[in-house]
């Protein structure tokens, strides 16, 4: 059996659209499925009582990066392959997967491409990440500047797609105020202020950002992209550079490959799944699931 858990609101009602011609290509190819919808954050208890893990040869997400954050924990360390039709605003994570991003001229052709890979079903085995043991997500996760110009990008999603993350990025270059954290890898601490700390399995986020040219997403390992703070101004010329990765050049950014992030600070603080928007108390650990997803390419 194939779940599909399709979120019919990514991609500005796009997802909708992907259920019947999954189904035409389902049943061309004679092969048992089940779609189950999800609109909302939190659905992920009711989600699982609909799958039948014995049944479950694949687990398929169709929305966008953070319908993918809500579900992939049903494949970590499970023996069921987990796949990806993206009809999200960015799908970042598909970009770190080599032959995964390819141009399409219509919608159709590219929801059958996706399809036809589940039916495939050629895996590698990716990491994960592992939130305080109980959440996981797939591609990048973090706190400082990013939070606040995800939720400034949100409102502009609409109308400029992947582009309102850049936008609202420039904005906040100039406005945001960082913030002292304890910075714990791999057991060793320090205290500082942080502009921006990602803790990263794929290299791009925010519409196809490269914010960690180092990840790979099948390395072992998690890699940390540290930016310590920095002038409004020196910000201004950063965070343009963060498109094509450039921004690893600069002293105030560096790259270091762990196990395990541990964060500590005041009070609660908002963290960034793949997109979606969770708050935390300290302290929050991320580790590294090794091999942990039989992820369909």
């Amino acid at each position: 059996m194939i779940y599909f858990i399709v979120n019919p609101n990514a991609g500005s009602g796009k997802g909708k659209e992907t259920v019947p011609i999954i189904e035409k290509i389902m049943r061309e190819n004679d092969m048992e499925y089940s779609v189950i919808f999800t609109n909302k954050s939190g659905d992920l208890a009711r989600v699982s009582e609909l799958i039948d893990m014995n049944k479950a040869k694949a687990i398929v997400c169709v929305g966008g990066d953070g319908t993918v954050q809500e579900y992939v924990g049903l494949a970590v360390e499970k023996n069921v392959n987990f796949g990806i039709i993206p009809v999200g605003s960015g799908n970042d994570f598909l970009y770190s997967v080599p032959g995964n991003t390819p141009k399409f001229d219509s919608f159709e052709e590219k929801i059958k491409f996706y399809a036809k890979k589940i039916i495939g079903g050629k895996v590698i085995h990716t990491d994960a990440v592992a939130v305080n043991g109980d959440k996981y997500f797939f591609n990048i996760g973090g706190t400082g500047i990013d939070i606040q110009v995800l939720k400034d990008a949100l409102p502009l999603k609409k109308k400029f797609a992947g582009a309102a993350y850049f936008l609202s990025l420039i904005k906040n270059a100039a406005t945001y105020n960082a913030s002292e954290i304890t910075l714990t890898v791999d057991g060793v601490s320090e205290r500082d202020v942080f502009l921006l700390l990602a803790i990263c399995n794929g290299a791009y986020y925010g519409g196809h950002m490269r914010i960690a040219p180092p990840a790979l997403i099948d390395d072992g390992f998690i890699t940390l992209c540290i930016t310590r703070n920095m002038s409004r101004l020196k910000r201004m010329v950063m965070f343009p550079s963060v498109k094509s990765g450039a921004h690893s050049k600069l002293k105030e950014v560096s790259f270091q490959n762990c196990s395990s992030v541990k964060l500590e600070f005041e009070g609660t603080k908002t963290i960034n799944l793949d997109g979606n928007l969770v708050e935390f108390e300290s302290p929050l650990t991320f580790e590294i699931m090794k091999g942990a997803v039989n992820f369909i390419v």
